[in-house]
């Protein structure tokens, strides 16, 4: 009954504000962490290997970033997650090398934007547990059916759950949050059409990887997110 009522006073203020957020798409709290991902060297050469092929030499640059070099290209890797990679990373057949690789990694489906040369970008998103982690994509530059760049993040597979020392948002939180932003910045929204959880990759001296929830709310206009722990809502 609490949930129920708690959701009809948050459809009402949706829809004084010009909003329809129809309750079915408000989700049950789901329990989330916060996490500090450990880097894993051996994934960033495996992820070298693919892009460069064998033969790669490895040097230490500094500020925790490590370069790989072949006769194909040169990939940069740092502590952050970040990476990018260019050469000829492939000969043919980008799509499904881009497939391979987003598979290999972690990634989902990737999503072509390609002109009828077969040039264009491919794109997708880290899944960390099954999770998105929607600040952490991976990028293709394709030319005419060969990848000539990758750039994004790549994150490891394993991580420390830590704790912010305080309860993360829940979805009507999050809502309420969004709904005072937009509010406040006129952001031209009508309806809402979808309410998810998400992570979000933050880097900070302490912790240069680290993985914050995040409600993702789509709506007819654009998605945004409100990060669990600061309350910051971030237009995509």
């Amino acid at each position: 009954m609490a949930r129920r009522t708690q959701q009809q006073k948050l459809v009402s203020l949706f829809a004084a504000d010009g909003m329809t957020l129809d309750p079915a798409l408000i989700p049950t709290d789901t329990a989330v962490s916060t996490y500090a991902l450990i880097r894993d060297e051996t994934a960033e050469r495996k992820a070298a290997t693919f892009l460069l092929g064998d033969n790669l030499e490895r040097t230490t640059q500094g500020g925790g970033i490590y370069t790989y070099t072949s006769q194909q290209g040169a990939a940069a890797f740092r502590d952050t997650g970040s990476f990018d990679a260019a050469g000829s990373l492939s000969q043919e057949n980008a799509e499904a090398f881009c497939r391979d690789f987003c598979k290999a990694f972690s990634y989902d489906t990737p999503i072509f934007t390609l002109d009828e040369t077969g040039s264009g970008t491919a794109t997708a998103v880290r899944l960390w547990s099954g999770t998105p982690v929607f600040n952490a994509a991976v990028t293709f530059t394709i030319d005419q059916g060969r990848v000539l760049s990758a750039s994004g993040a790549l994150l490891p597979e394993t991580g420390a759950e830590t704790s912010s020392g305080q309860k993360p948002l829940s979805a009507f939180a999050a809502l309420t949050a969004f709904q005072q932003m937009r509010h406040a910045s006129s952001s031209v929204v009508s309806s809402i059409t979808e309410v998810s959880l998400c992570y979000e990759l933050q880097s900070t001296t302490a912790a240069p990887m680290a993985l914050v929830p995040s409600w993702r709310i789509v709506t007819d206009t654009a998605t945004f997110y409100v990060n669990c722990i600061s309350g910051t809502v971030r237009r995509a």
